[in-house]
């Protein structure tokens, strides 16, 4: 039986994954990234007959948390860059 990942599991490895990247924008789009697939994946299981108990709260708590370490490695972190977005 293969289990698939929450939504905040999927922040947290795309998370991980922009902390390796050397440039802040590049970092933010693969975390934008993630968080689209998380919003999807949540979506999904919401309407999929299994047990599901993750709520979009926990979703934005996460997506803050992510922002606060990228704004950590980067403290001049632009959010308007064109080249952020995925």
């Amino acid at each position: 039986m293969t289990r698939s990942r929450g939504p905040t599991a999927r922040i947290r490895a795309g998370l991980r994954a922009a902390l390796r990247r050397r440039y802040s924008f590049a970092a933010l789009r693969v975390l934008r990234r993630a968080v689209r697939a998380a919003i999807a994946c949540h979506t999904e299981a919401q309407f999929d007959s299994r047990p599901y108990s993750s709520r979009r709260a926990e979703i934005a708590n996460a997506y803050a948390a992510a922002l606060r370490r990228l704004r950590r490695r980067w403290p001049f972190l632009n959010f308007d860059d064109e080249r952020a977005n995925p």
